[in-house]
C-alpha cells in the first residue's frame, strides 16, 4: 500500500510557520477545523476568505480559485514564501490587502462555492464580511463562520440558524460553525424577535420597566392582541392621545 505520509494540515501542525505579525505562529482556524478544509476543498471550487494564513496554504495546495483578504503586506510575502518552499502554487490566490470592509465593498463579485469568515472579528465586521459575499455564495454553498465564540459572529450564528435560506450544519472544532446556503434569500427589513438575530429583550429598560414592556409585548405582539388595539383605537381613542 502506498504510504502518502501526513495530511497538509498535520504537516503544517507539526511544524507551524510563522506567517502573522511578531513572529506569531498561528493565530487563524483550529487545527480541526483546518483538516475539515483539506478534506472539503476540491480542485477549482471557487473560494474566498477573509482573514489570511494557514488555511489560505490550505486553499493554494487544494487548487481553488481563491481570494483572501488581509490587512497586512508582509502576511502576503510571508505566505507566499512559505508555499514556494513547500512546493505549492500560488497563481490561483489573489490577495487583497486591506480591511475586508473595505476591500470586499470594492470586491468583483464572482460565483463562490465556499467561503471562510476569519477576519476581523469586532462588531460589526463579520457581519458586514457576511452581507458582502453571502449574495455570491451559490446555493448549496459552505460558510465557515470562526471564532464563533465571540459576540458578533455569535450573533450572526443566530441569525442564520433562524432563517430557512441557511441551515447551521454544526460545528468543526470547538470554536468553528459550518453553515450551508441553502436559497437565496434577502434579510428580512424588519423582525419583532420571531426572526432574525436572537429574541426579543427589553434589557435596556430598568428592571421595574422592563417587566412591564416584556408582559405588554408579549400580550399585544398576539394576533388577538393586535385585535384588541384596533379596537380601542376605534373605540377608545383618548387612551392614546
Amino acid at each position: 500500500m502506498l504510504d502518502v505520509g501526513p495530511s497538509l494540515a498535520r504537516q503544517l501542525k507539526a511544524d507551524p510557520p510563522q506567517l502573522h505579525a511578531g513572529g506569531a505562529e498561528c493565530g487563524g482556524l483550529h487545527w480541526a477545523a483546518l483538516e475539515w478544509l483539506e478534506r472539503t476543498v476540491q480542485p477549482g471550487w471557487s473560494t474566498l476568505e477573509t482573514g489570511a494564513g494557514l488555511s489560505t496554504i490550505v486553499f493554494a495546495a487544494r487548487g481553488a480559485e481563491h481570494e483572501t483578504v488581509t490587512p497586512e503586506e508582509a502576511e502576503v510575502a510571508r505566505i507566499r514564501h512559505e508555499c514556494q518552499a513547500r512546493g505549492i502554487s500560488t497563481d490561483r490566490v489573489r490577495f487583497h490587502v486591506g480591511p475586508s470592509h473595505e476591500a470586499l465593498a470594492a470586491w468583483q463579485p464572482r460565483p463562490l462555492d465556499l467561503v471562510l469568515l476569519d477576519g476581523a472579528h469586532g462588531f460589526p465586521y463579520p457581519i458586514l464580511d457576511w452581507w458582502h459575499v453571502a449574495p455570491h455564495l451559490r446555493a448549496g454553498g459552505l460558510l465557515l463562520l470562526d471564532d464563533a465564540y465571540m459576540g458578533a459572529v455569535a450573533a450572526l450564528v443566530a441569525h442564520l440558524r433562524s432563517r430557512p435560506a441557511w441551515g447551521v450544519e454544526g460545528a468543526v472544532g470547538y470554536r468553528t460553525v459550518i453553515a450551508r446556503k441553502l436559497e437565496d434569500e434577502v434579510p428580512p427589513f424588519d423582525s419583532l424577535g420571531e426572526e432574525g438575530v436572537g429574541r426579543v429583550s427589553f434589557s435596556y429598560l430598568p428592571p421595574h420597566r422592563r417587566a412591564v414592556a416584556t408582559a405588554r409585548h408579549r400580550v399585544f405582539s398576539t394576533r388577538p392582541g393586535r385585535a384588541v388595539v384596533r379596537g380601542l383605537r376605534r373605540h377608545a381613542r383618548f387612551l392614546f392621545r
